[in-house]
């Protein structure tokens, strides 16, 4: 009897050894279960993408972020891309492109003209509407205006004429970007991110 209560024993003991053995083989999915370091980036993530952004804005809290488009701006021979993203408060704006090296940053919020002491008036002609401009006590300082391609979806047929002004934060962190669509002016408040911290559990399509 204590010789079949042993065998049974031993049985059991490598059911659940074989179990475990499977499980650690199964290949996880889900967002617990990023892409392989190496296998993409950032600038390949298009829609249905998922992504973990690093902690940023005044609770430096990650958020998980669903790629809902990708639209790309075109500068002469320069490119970089905007992709409008959803997460469960609405919509987010990671702007991706690589200068000297990949840099990407997030918007924390648009702002009026109001806000910043402008008028639209103010972006007619091809000086900075300001030299300098304060935001929730950052200074930024003007560091460059152009003209650009906005190609919706990446689409040449859904293309749009777009001014911008950038200014650069004195805190090396945010960025405030203007911008002139035809009659209509916008403001946003960005916060640069680092790329390299951006968990990529899908890439989702690429355009």
């Amino acid at each position: 009897m204590v010789n079949l209560l042993l065998v049974i024993g031993f049985i059991a003991l490598g059911v659940i050894g074989y179990r475990t053995w499977q499980a650690d083989r199964t290949p996880r999915t889900g967002p617990e279960a990023p892409v392989s370091p190496g296998s993409g980036t950032i600038e390949q993530a298009g829609p249905g993408g998922v992504l973990q952004l690093p902690p940023h804005g005044p609770n430096r809290e990650e958020q998980d972020v669903r790629v809902r488009a990708r639209h790309t701006y075109r500068q002469d021979d320069y490119a970089w891309l905007e992709l409008e993203c959803e997460a469960g408060h609405g919509t987010v704006w990671v702007d991706v492109e690589r200068d000297d090296e990949l840099e990407a940053s997030v918007t924390l919020k648009r702002l009026s003209l109001e806000e910043l002491g402008l008028t639209p008036s103010s972006l007619s002609g091809h000086q900075a509407p300001a030299k300098t401009l304060v935001v929730d006590g950052i200074t930024f300082r003007f560091s460059e205006q152009g003209r650009a391609r906005f190609l919706r979806e990446s689409d040449p047929d859904q293309a749009e004429d777009v001014t911008f002004w950038d200014y650069e934060g004195d805190d090396d962190r945010h960025d405030l970007g203007i911008e002139r669509w035809g009659d209509d002016c916008r403001a946003y408040l960005t916060e640069r991110i680092n790329p390299e911290r951006i968990r990529i559990y899908s890439l989702g399509g690429t355009t």
